[in-house]
């Protein structure tokens, strides 16, 4: 069976091997994202509903209490190449820790709109400036962290007041997420009251990000500032009991609170796995051996697409899930070095998106909107038929446009940075790189690193507002696939990525590029700041109709119209209709109803 299998699957790949081949695209393997993280929906209790902005709320139910023996096991995964950081505030390689090792006030169920309380026991908008939060009393940080002392508002005050800092280290946390924030009061030790700046469209949401993690103070002044190197600071569900090059793991946290009332995930006698084990495995074709072999739970760093789903579907002991990708791909200019318009046109045009689609995605690929697909189709963004007018392939005006405006001089070679740890960014830089080369006529390096040097290149010059040591940078939307509503324009205003990323930034020292970053804020804010739906569907249109007439600040790449997850059936209540959501930490690694079958 296992040789018929591979036998089949090798043949159906010879021609799409022989188009990479073709840009030497083949040594780098095929593009996809690691299987991460979504939110839970299969229980059958109640759920903690609520609209962002909307008023206090209560749990509906209780999840279905667990049955006999389903507590217990080991989870096993595996990665390619260990942590950069773990303070769940700057940098976060390890897609577990954020999820494991801390608390957050809830969680965000992408399929059903849905607050699931973690610390919190519910909240209230008092007004659209005002919001507040009532936690849960008795939390315990773990045992070795600050003495394993009450949680308490105090403390998830110090947590978010943590981010402008982090913000200058790589952050995963970008201004988009806490720039609403104000300030947070604490009248007493369980009420966090935040103030806002401004009205926020996706304040509730955001705060379900896993970058919001609450951490203790102690050990974060202990450290010099930050938690990089730190096993344990929180009061999470496990604690991480071994960090080597072979691999991490966490165990149950002894102390761990019981959430009462539960809400959807967050069951009271939860989490129900013992432990997780997370393998450090570069090669991908080992980790896909040893998850044939019944060595891994949850197929984690290959990539899946739909040939792939359908060959793992037929295999004995493995399920696979497939639902909408709601990811986005984007191609960062330094806004320092394009600034002449019919460069960033040129290079927009020179890009043949259905064959992008057709090779990388085997077919099944979206326009990038720049908006996430899902929200766009709810009406915030632009139809796939405006998209395909608006990103046309056309060489030979592109070519032209690069000669008038001397694309040659002004860059004798394009420079870009990639990374394998991720393949959709390999993949998807060198596929850039050769229609460049064959549509403009441009020489085009390519440096691969390793990740810790990716993330330090992508943030390089910020400070000193200098140039980027690279020209175009590819960076697919990670940190932010909870909040579904404005994830992908995190890369196209100055908040977002834009200024630390791509130098889009009103006080640079480029006129045109300071203006220009401006009309982003100007236009960004203006949607975020709009709680009518229907009005801000529109502001959302006009913020990407604008990306669309510039050129820029960055180009959106298409991205998959399905992503799909491949677990073991030993792996129960899988969250099937959220893992999309993946790397954001909410899905498998954070939820706690997920249960192993001995």
């Amino acid at each position: 069976m296992e040789s018929t299998y591979w036998r089949r699957y090798w043949r159906a790949r010879i021609r799409r091997r022989a188009f990479l081949a073709g840009t030497g695209m083949a040594a780098l393997g095929a593009a996809g994202l690691s299987v991460g993280c979504g939110d839970d929906d299969d229980d059958t209790g109640g759920a903690t509903a609520t609209a962002p902005q909307g008023g206090a709320t209560q749990p509906a139910g209780s999840p279905t209490p667990a049955p006999a023996g389903k507590r217990g096991g080991t989870m096993r995964i595996a990665k390619a190449s260990p942590d950069t950081g773990l303070d769940p505030h700057i940098i976060v390689t390890n897609p577990i820790h954020p999820a494991k090792a801390y608390s957050h006030l809830w969680t965000y169920q992408a399929s059903t709109k849905t607050v699931c309380y973690d610390l919190a026991l519910e909240h209230e908008q008092v007004d659209p400036l005002t919001l507040r939060v009532k936690i849960r009393q008795g939390v315990k940080f773990q045992a070795d962290v600050a003495n394993g002392r009450e949680l308490t508002a105090e403390d998830i005050a110090y947590s978010y007041t943590r981010f402008p800092v982090a913000l200058t280290k790589g952050s995963q946390v970008n201004q988009i997420q806490w720039g609403w924030i104000d300030k947070i009061e604490t009248p007493d030790k369980y009420t966090v009251v935040i103030k806002q700046k401004n009205p926020f469209a996706s304040n509730v949401i955001s705060l379900g990000s896993s970058a919001f993690a609450v951490v203790a103070k102690e050990v974060v002044e202990a450290n010099g500032g930050d938690l990089m190197k730190v096993m344990n600071a929180g009061s999470g569900p496990y604690r991480m009991v071994k960090r080597e090059p072979t691999g991490t793991r966490y165990e149950r946290n002894p102390n761990y609170f019981q959430h009462d009332p539960p809400s959807p995930t967050y069951v009271k006698e939860g989490p129900y796995i013992d432990a997780w084990e997370e393998s450090i495995i570069p090669d991908p074709a080992t980790i896909k051996a040893k998850f044939l072999a019944g060595e891994l739970d949850v197929l984690t760093v290959v990539n899946i697409d739909k040939l792939v789903a359908d060959e793992l579907g037929r295999e004995k002991g493995i399920k696979v899930a497939k639902g909408p990708a709601n990811g986005h791909l984007v191609m960062q200019f330094d806004n320092f070095k394009w600034t002449d318009k019919r460069l960033r046109q040129a290079v927009w045009m020179a890009i043949d998106r259905d064959a992008f689609i057709k090779n990388l995605y085997l077919g099944e690929g979206l326009y990038g909107g720049p908006t996430a697909s899902e929200f766009a189709k709810e009406g915030y963004g632009l139809s796939q038929e405006e998209l395909k007018k608006l990103q046309a392939f056309n060489p030979g005006d592109a070519k032209k446009l690069w000669q008038e405006a001397s694309g040659s001089q002004t860059f004798p070679t394009i420079k870009m940075v990639t990374m394998q740890a991720i393949p959709i960014f390999a993949t998807a830089t060198e596929f850039v790189k050769k229609q460049l080369e064959q549509n403009l006529g441009v020489k085009v390096e390519v440096e691969v690193v390793d990740p810790a040097t990716y993330v330090a290149r992508a943030v390089a010059g910020f400070a000193e507002k200098a140039p980027k040591p690279w020209d175009l940078f590819i960076a697919w939307e990670l940190s932010l696939q909870t909040i579904p509503d404005y994830n992908a324009l995190a890369h196209y205003v100055p908040v977002g990525y834009g200024a630390i990323f791509g130098n889009l930034r009103p006080d640079s020292p480029k006129s045109d590029t300071a203006a220009f970053a401006g009309r982003m804020q100007q236009l960004w804010n203006a949607q975020a700041q709009e709680l009518n739906p229907e009005a801000r569907k529109q502001k959302v249109q006009e913020i990407v109709r604008v990306i669309h007439q510039e050129y820029g600040p960055a180009i959106p790449l298409p991205v998959p119209e399905f992503q799909y997850a491949a677990f073991r059936d030993r792996v129960k209540n899988y969250p099937e209709k959220d893992f999309m959501y993946a790397n954001a930490g909410t899905g498998p690694f954070r939820v706690q109803d997920i249960w192993l079958d001995a």
